[in-house]
């Protein structure tokens, strides 16, 4: 056989043996192919598939069942934290406070440039730079402004009159001309309501729900007050005869007010406070004070009153007919403070005549003075914030503790006439030309 012959068998075989390995796999390729769909798919934990999907639907329940307790215990921990934050500020916690917020956080109006910023107007009296809502508001000789937390102005009311007074609360206040007709009704977020009375205004003062009490010029009388409701509505009205009432106090129920009136017997002065309920025609209670002009008066509670006069301190209890007092005993009146929201009395009485050296009385709501500092410093102004008293004294504010000793202070400028504690440690100052954002160190 030659060579080419066999070379071609050669190739004849490999082809055979090609031919039936194909053949073969393609034969066993049907069996095997039945052989896995006879048993079931292992996944690669090696875990048969149904038992790995029953795992998992385990697995997933109870990490859901983790994230719903966790969800619950969370939540229960934001309810106590708000609820304790609701709590501590609930005397701030109006209608009116949280749209005053609004506007200012979430809109973005009445956003101002920060602290300080400049007054409306030429002068603020020491008198008429109050906290109303926990914000800065003040009365110029044209404007009645509430600042917001950036200095932006919440409130800017141009104003008729060019002598006003201010009397607020936590969370309003009244704005009236001094001898003028005209007066303003404030909440935290706008003026609600402008007036007018027929006769010049002696005095003024509203209630926390935005009633109020104004005392007039009275026509063959010589003061009249009239009572209105938080519509604007008159609901009462008292003359008086013998006193020029001087100051008013409305209580918080807004069902009576203390009115307290000066006259003058054989060349000295004399006052007397009347105690109104606004559902009977005659005084339900007087105290005379010989000798004595009262300021300034406050209601402690529903049945307590005290007021700063001339020469003493005094603090009336309405189920008693004679007021308790403090007497100056030579020591001359600096400067005041009363604070709506935890209803205290503080007081700055000098030892000396340029002013310097007072004595600070502290009187609680139940008309107890707690404590007494005597200080060297010159009390320029004074206020308080919860347990904290702080003062202004040439130019520098400071806070005290009981005893005396400085626990903080902050320059407040030397134009600084009164500070109006918002924190602890925080303060609004109020200069000739500005308002100032300070902060004790």
């Amino acid at each position: 056989m030659s060579k080419h012959g066999i070379n071609e068998n050669k190739n004849k075989n490999k082809k055979r043996k090609a031919y039936r390995d194909t053949a073969v796999k393609k034969a066993k390729e049907p069996k095997q192919n039945k052989q896995r769909r006879g048993r079931k798919t292992v996944s690669y934990e090696n875990v048969p598939i149904d038992e790995y999907r029953e795992y998992s639907q385990n697995e997933v329940k109870f990490n859901k069942n983790i994230l719903k307790k966790t969800l619950i215990i969370f939540g229960i921990i934001v309810v106590l934290v708000l609820s304790v934050t609701l709590f501590v500020n609930r005397d701030n916690i109006t209608w009116d406070n949280f749209t005053a917020w609004f506007s200012e956080s979430v809109i973005g109006t009445s956003k101002g440039e920060g602290y300080p910023t400049d007054i409306m107007g030429t002068t603020v009296s020491k008198g008429n730079f109050k906290l109303i809502g926990g914000r800065a508001c003040y009365a110029s000789d044209t404007s009645y402004v509430e600042l917001s937390d950036t200095g932006g102005k919440i409130i800017n009311s141009q104003l008729s009159f060019s002598n006003p007074v201010v009397r607020g609360t936590q969370n309003y206040s009244i704005v009236y001309g001094l001898s003028a007709k005209g007066f303003l009704i404030n909440d935290a977020q706008k003026t609600k309501y402008k007036g007018t009375t027929k006769k010049p205004i002696f005095t003024a003062d509203v209630n926390n729900k935005g009633e109020y009490c104004i005392v007039t010029e009275g026509s063959g009388y010589l003061s009249v007050l009239t009572a209105y409701n938080s519509d604007n509505e008159k609901k009462y009205e008292y003359s008086f005869a013998d006193y020029y009432i001087t100051c008013v106090s409305i209580n918080d129920s807004g069902t009576g007010a203390v009115c307290c009136g000066v006259t003058t017997v054989n060349g000295a002065e004399h006052s007397k406070v009347y105690v109104l309920d606004f559902t009977s025609g005659k005084p339900v209670r007087e105290y005379e004070f010989s000798e004595s002009v009262i300021y300034d008066s406050f209601y402690l509670s529903s049945d307590m009153v005290g007021a700063v006069a001339s020469n003493a301190i005094y603090f009336m209890d309405f189920d008693s007919d004679t007021p308790t007092k403090t007497e100056y005993n030579s020591r001359t009146l600096k400067t005041y403070d009363y604070n709506p929201a935890t209803k205290n009395l503080t007081v700055a009485l000098s030892r000396s005549g340029d002013g310097r050296n007072c004595d600070i009385l502290f009187f609680n709501s139940s008309g107890e003075n707690e404590y007494i500092i005597n200080s060297k410093y010159r009390v320029d102004s004074i206020s308080t914030y919860k347990g904290t008293l702080g003062i202004l004294s040439e130019g520098t504010a400071y806070i005290l503790e009981e005893d005396g000793t400085v626990d903080s202070k902050t320059d407040a400028g030397n134009d600084a006439q009164t500070i109006l504690l918002y924190d602890t440690d925080k303060a609004f100052i109020l200069g000739i030309s500005e308002i100032r954002d300070a902060e004790f160190d």
